[in-house]
């Protein structure tokens, strides 16, 4: 049906050219002056010839005020100019006689409490009947009430560039179209376009308890990122009087991932949350900075897994575990004793304060700070007690050689004998006063010598200089060659004056504890994104850093490729960090058709880590292929074809994966000498979307491209290796609409696993 068709055409027609012109009279305004509204709203709608027959416009002008709008507000209204809604719902609320009509933005535009929205912000109570209700009975809660109506009308529209493509109208039995033809798009311009398309198991994630920590298993194309940042503009919308977005923190697995999402977060309104790396933050938490040695473990175990290469995963592992956890909460305390007082604080001869009571004060009193911020507070308390008493102890002195004079003037008949006495008595005096000033100048400082002075890095040093002392942290969970092992290799490295990305969050637990994190550092609410790839230590750390629980974490343990210091199951974290957590699982992809998410899915019961099968959407495209007995010159000849193809066909971004970045430089060789021009994606580098890339498979998690061509050359994935199964299983999820897969040899992918696909 064309949508000149649809009965509410003409008028939909006019209610888009409305609100455009309401906006330009609303943003002309913020630009110029308050005064000329009603002059603004007069010039935005001169030219429109069917306001008279509207009496329900009309009445809006006519009531219209203007109302400040801040600066962010109008970039808002000016970005979202060409498409200012994606939705339309009608509720007829029960116990009125109207039934009201909502147009769903990405922001809101409202003139006054009592009069008609213009548009409704998706995060608003009432938009979440689009997003969940149905047609028919429905109910929303807004404002602590819950209110209960007849859920009319639920509209899509397809807007571009101010004008109405389409519109459709959905009931309990229709598919979503817009999701399909959304899902249809290339890559390169589907991520701002998700708010339209929320499906309900992600929109419950979104508008989940925002008052408690969420964990979220998300299958591969589920929309676990664009939920997580969902999920931070909705707790902006909701806790706006509450929450600045600078106190909010996204946690991304890398700068190029960073640029990856910025396109969308303008308008979610996240734009101002703090976006950064785990190594990133830490570093700019520790008092010290160190040197970061390139994180090339998951690298080395693919290309060139040696014994060396072994060692240090086996170590990065115990680094991150709860066990390691231990040795640290045990080295602190053998730290936290070097800061109890070792003495009375005593000023000349005046004892002012015992050792019991001021180790009361540091163990008891001051146990909510960092051990020399504890150092600092006693130092003041020392500093006011002393400030008080200091004029009664230079009384009592002076009180003292007083009444040693008088008894040496009234006492003394000998008058040589009193003249001595009473010339020794003052001298005494000079020179007791000058010893009590002295102290009383540096009592205090004296006293405070007594306290470590360590900086952070001696102490980091120092926890592993001791294997014994190491075991004896552990209390009984590490044993003693694993202690040897980790000392050892850790000492080795930081001899070279390295530090490991395994390092970090045991750094930061230590800043923390000892010298704490800067106030400005700290995030009350925190999103954490490829969570899988995070370690147990790494949660704790933060935790324990931040000091809030309040984390969003999301993550598919299917694509734990640095499992060897990641995480295997969720369950530690709710067990042991989060136990206020709630916990979710996506199994739907929104990313891949049903064709190449069947075949990824048979990867799944090859992996060590329970995950159930993921369910793709209702979208087909065709069966991926399997080609083997080609080398690189054959196959750039192939691709070539096949690229033009796909180009034609609308599929604009394409990548070429292969296992190893040995494979990819000897790929992109041949691509060179063929005079092709593709660009090798390596890490942190922009990604050019306008040709394809070669692309390492451990790089290509968290992106996704339209076509995705896996190659094997030298390199092949063994079913029998954790490692190559995840990498296969990353890389056969990154296509939304195609997957091809060549190979030099056969069985390269999984042994036999996909020999069933024919490329005929």
């Amino acid at each position: 049906m064309s949508i000149q068709d649809h009965p509410d055409y003409e008028a939909e027609c006019q209610r888009l050219q409305f609100t455009r012109h309401y906006m330009e009279a609303v943003i002309q305004t913020a630009k110029t002056s308050t005064s000329q509204f009603q002059e603004n709203i007069q010039a935005a709608f001169e030219d429109v010839d069917w306001l008279e027959s509207s009496l329900g416009y009309n009445q809006i002008l006519m009531n219209a005020r203007f109302f400040e709008v801040s600066k962010s507000d109008v970039e808002k209204l000016e970005a979202l100019h060409p498409k200012p809604y994606f939705a339309r719902i009608d509720f007829l609320r029960d116990g009125q006689d109207n039934t009201e009509v909502y147009y769903i933005g990405k922001t809101s535009l409202y003139q006054h409490e009592d009069q008609e929205p213009i548009i409704v912000d998706w995060r608003s109570q009432i938009s979440n009947l689009y997003y969940e209700g149905r047609i028919g009975r429905e109910s929303y809660k807004a404002e602590g009430g819950t209110y209960h109506g007849e859920l009319s009308t639920k509209r899509q529209y397809t807007i571009e560039e101010g004008a109405l493509q389409d519109i459709r109208d959905i009931d309990l039995t229709t598919t979503d179209e817009l999701l399909q033809d959304s899902l249809a798009k290339s890559a390169s311009n589907r991520l701002s376009d998700i708010v339209s398309t929320i499906q309900e198991e992600q929109n419950e994630i979104i508008r989940a308890d925002l008052n408690k920590p969420i964990i979220v298993q998300g299958a591969a194309g589920s929309g676990k990122t664009t939920i997580a940042l969902h999920r931070i503009s909705y707790f902006i919308y909701q806790y706006a009087e509450h929450f600045r977005p600078e106190e909010l923190m996204i946690l991304a697995p890398s700068r190029l991932f960073i640029d990856y999402i910025s396109e969308v977060l303008p308008e979610l309104g996240v734009d101002r949350v703090r976006q950064t790396t785990f190594a990133d933050f830490v570093q700019s938490c520790l008092t010290q900075k160190i040197k970061l040695a390139p994180d090339k473990k998951l690298i080395n175990l693919v290309e060139q897994p040696t014994e060396e290469v072994k060692e240090a995963a086996f170590v990065a592992h115990i680094k991150g575990s709860p066990q390691f956890e231990q040795v640290l909460r045990g080295y602190l305390r053998s730290i936290e004793k070097t800061f109890y007082p070792r003495k009375d604080f005593q000023v000349d001869k005046y004892k002012l304060y015992g050792k019991q009571k001021l180790a009361r004060l540091m163990k008891e009193d001051f146990v909510y700070l960092p051990y020399q911020k504890r150092v600092i507070k006693v130092k003041g308390i020392l500093q006011a007690d002393l400030r008080r008493k200091r004029p009664v102890m230079r009384k009592q002195l002076k009180d003292f050689f007083e009444n040693k004079i008088e008894r040496g003037l009234y006492g003394i008949k000998n008058d040589a004998k009193r003249k001595a006495y009473v010339s020794e008595a003052l001298d005494r005096q000079a020179e007791r006063t000058k010893q009590l000033e002295a102290a009383l100048r540096t009592g205090v400082s004296s006293y405070m010598q007594q306290f470590p002075k360590k900086k952070l890095l001696t102490y980091y040093k120092e926890l592993f200089h001791d294997p014994d002392a190491w075991q004896q942290y552990a209390q009984g969970v590490v044993d003693e060659q694993t202690a040897q092992r980790v000392c050892t290799y850790t000492e080795r490295m930081l001899k070279k004056g390295l530090y490991e990305q395994e390092d970090l969050a045991a750094l930061l637990w230590l800043q923390t504890d000892i010298f704490g994190v800067d106030r400005e550092l700290k995030s009350r609410n925190v999103v954490i994104d490829e969570a899988q790839d995070y370690s147990y230590l790494q949660f704790a750390s933060l935790k324990r850093a931040l000091e809030t629980d309040m984390f969003t974490v999301v993550g598919d343990l299917a694509q734990g490729i640095h499992s060897y210091r990641g995480l295997t199951d969720w369950q530690v974290l709710i067990e042991k960090l989060f136990p206020r957590a709630q916990y979710r699982e996506l199994q739907k992809s929104y990313r891949t058709t049903i064709e190449v998410m069947n075949e990824a899915n048979r990867l799944l019961p090859l992996m060590v880590e329970e995950t159930p099968a993921v369910e793709p959407v209702v979208r087909h495209g065709d069966v991926p292929i399997v080609i083997t007995g080609m080398d690189e010159y054959s196959f750039v000849r192939e691709f070539e074809q096949q690229y033009a193809k796909d180009k034609g066909d609308g599929l604009l971004t394409s990548a070429i994966i292969v296992k190893t970045m040995r494979d990819a430089n000897r790929l992109r060789k041949a691509f060179e000498q063929q005079a092709v021009d593709i660009q090798l994606l390596e890490e942190q580098a922009a990604y050019d979307t306008t040709k394809p890339v070669i692309v390492p498979s451990y790089l290509s998690k968290g992106l996704e491209f339209d076509v995705v061509t896996v190659v094997s050359l030298d390199e092949v994935y063994k079913k029998e290796q954790p490692l190559d199964v995840k990498l296969l299983y990353v890389a056969m999820t990154r296509p939304l609409h195609r997957l091809r897969m060549y190979a030099k040899a056969e069985g390269a992918f999984a042994g036999d696993l996909f020999q069933h696909l024919d490329p005929l």
